[in-house]
């Protein structure tokens, strides 16, 4: 479905601003190059009118991008600030985010969330300090780990945990998850242990 909102900020007003801002560094170097480069005068002090000088053709250099400068102002001011999108060529739409869409979303969200909460609580049984626990959980779930499958179960095993009551903590809990004696959607049975790298 389309939104009814197809306005962006207007692209060709930060194409000049980026022009004007060469522009205008241009504009600084010739300025410093004239700063350095004496004007000739005439042996009665007046200047020395010379179109092929190096100093006229700096300040005619100057000239023409102050007023460039100008022009690209006059024409960043003429613009409006936002535009319709479906004006510009091979534009794609904004779309509408339809109720569908958006409930999905929430449902993923609200399962994840009501997952670690029911998670939360089978740990609370295993650990003293019943206001660490979520901080438990999520230092059992961000242990490093290794996988090993066979063609009966997918073994899953994590680092153990520093502190001796946080370890303990943490094997009971993944015994109690090897107990729900979930499986893989190949049938595969999930076992997770705590131990050290298989890996010798």
């Amino acid at each position: 479905m389309k939104s009814e909102k197809q306005e962006i900020a207007n692209p060709e007003i930060d194409e000049i601003k980026r022009q004007l801002k060469q522009k205008q560094k241009n504009l600084d170097r010739l300025y410093k190059k004239l700063s350095k480069n004496e004007q000739a005068l005439n042996k009665d002090g007046s200047v020395r009118i010379n179109i092929n000088s190096v100093h006229q053709r700096l300040r005619s250099q100057i000239q023409r991008i102050k007023n460039e400068i100008e022009h690209l102002k006059q024409t960043s001011q003429a613009l409006p600030d936002r535009i319709d999108i479906s004006s510009l060529e091979d534009y794609n739409c904004f779309q509408k985010i339809c109720d569908e869409s958006k409930n999905l979303f929430d449902f993923v969200t609200s399962s994840a969330w009501n997952a670690r909460k029911q998670m939360t609580q089978w740990l609370l049984p295993f650990y003293e300090n019943k206001n660490e626990t979520v901080d438990l959980f999520y230092g059992i779930t961000n242990c490093h780990g290794w996988v090993k499958s066979d063609s009966q179960k997918v073994t899953v095993r994590l680092e153990a945990l520093e502190l001796p009551s946080r370890r303990a903590a943490q094997i009971q809990f993944c015994r109690k998850l090897t107990e729900l004696g979930v499986t893989t959607p190949a049938g595969k049975l999930l076992k997770i242990e705590v131990g050290a790298s298989p890996i010798k």
